[in-house]
């Protein structure tokens, strides 16, 4: 039979096990680098450099184009989704993004230079490629986030909440506009499919 024995750290307090972080250093929690703030443009850079890593690892590997397209979406997108609502994305830098996922696409032979790009967007069931555009990630988990916040009951997600409408919270501003927009946009690209396929 064996013992199992904890070995207890005589003489440790907290005060010895827990240092107080230092002004200028910064400690990693959920992925992001943070310290008494975060540093957005370093932990920008360091999720596109994952992103763009990540999806040239998907487009280097022998899967069809629809595995691709599916291992980009929950491999490559992840990696940046994870910090919408962290981090602060700017539209622009989401479009880049886009754009550099496209000609990767194009580089390794999986979209063709001429073709729609609009297409790429469109879900499969729908005929197109279903591609996750970045933006509409971005739009989605920033509105389920608020949404979140508001129906949530618990009295810590109420602090939030309290906290975020006496601040002027941007992600609560943004959430609201994007959700209109895609509904927007959504309804264009459904518009645009059903004008071109008569």
């Amino acid at each position: 039979m064996v013992a199992v024995v904890s070995k207890m750290h005589l003489g440790s307090t907290f005060e010895n096990d827990i240092k107080e972080l230092d002004p200028r250093k910064a400690y990693k929690y959920s992925g992001i680098e943070e310290g008494f703030d975060i540093e957005h443009k370093n932990e920008k850079e360091k999720l596109k450099k994952e992103y763009l890593r990540r999806l040239r690892l998907v487009l280097g590997t022998e899967l069809s184009a629809k595995n691709k397209i599916q291992a980009t979406g929950s491999l490559a997108v992840l990696a940046l989704r994870y910090s919408f609502g962290i981090i602060n994305w700017h539209q622009k830098e989401l479009q880049k993004l886009d754009w550099k996922t496209r000609k990767l696409l194009t580089i390794h032979g999986q979209h063709h230079p001429k073709a729609d790009v609009d297409h790429m967007y469109v879900p499969r069931k729908q005929g197109g490629r279903g591609l996750m555009q970045l933006e509409a990630a971005h739009a989605i988990e920033i509105t389920n986030l608020v949404e979140y916040v508001d129906r949530k009951e618990d009295p810590l997600i109420q602090v939030v909440r309290t906290n975020q409408h006496n601040t002027n919270s941007t992600v609560l501003q943004t959430a609201r506009c994007l959700k209109s927009e895609v509904q927007k946009e959504t309804r264009k690209l459904k518009d645009g499919i059903a004008e071109k396929k008569t």
